[in-house]
């Protein structure tokens, strides 16, 4: 079923709208706002614990643009993973796009609010944890730049899950065009 089809029968039904979408000063200001306490967890830990046995390398420019390269895709696709397996969702209902020259990934269908958090909360689970988990195992140049671009591209991630918690909503629809989502009510807030 298409998502306006969706969105019309929950309508009918009693359902409130409401849309909590950011603009892109905001999904950026919010981003790096929730992203900082895990970046400077992540740095202190560093310097901290893992710096005496760091394996420190030249060109970090290169491979700092080596984690964006690898993580985005990764982080974009990890979101469409989460919304297939949580909302038990066909191939055709998540879409994978390029916007400004960036692949992006946007469910289409309503969700219940455990299984949109599932796909929007997934890239900061596998791919910060999992970059935490290697920059402890092996510290050094690559796993660092690789946890902070990984604890950086979720910023936003957070700041929405932050909004659905917040928003009280039962029923949620992912935006395609911006950050955020439009929740879904029983009764407004």
């Amino acid at each position: 079923m298409k998502i306006e089809d969706q969105i019309d029968r929950l309508q009918k039904n009693g359902w409130q709208m409401h849309d909590y979408t950011m603009t892109s000063t905001q999904t950026y200001l919010y981003g790096i706002l929730f992203a900082l306490p895990f970046l400077f967890l992540t740095g202190g830990l560093y310097r901290a614990f893992l710096l005496k046995r760091a394996v420190l390398l030249d060109h970090t420019g290169l491979v700092f643009l080596a984690a964006i390269i690898v993580s985005v895709p990764l982080h974009e696709g990890l979101h469409g993973l989460g919304w297939r397996i949580a909302g038990r969702l066909d191939r055709k209902t998540v879409s994978f796009l390029f916007r400004s020259g960036l692949p992006m990934c946007s469910c289409k269908a309503v969700l219940p609010v455990k299984a949109y958090l599932a796909g929007v909360l997934l890239p900061f689970l596998l791919l910060g944890g999992g970059s935490i988990l290697f920059l402890v195992i092996c510290p050094g140049t690559i796993s660092l730049l690789a946890a902070l671009v990984n604890l950086t591209l979720p910023g936003a991630d957070l700041a929405i899950a932050f909004k659905v918690l917040k928003s009280g909503a039962v029923m949620i629809a992912d935006c395609p065009d911006q950050a955020g989502f439009t929740g879904f009510h029983r009764d407004m807030p």
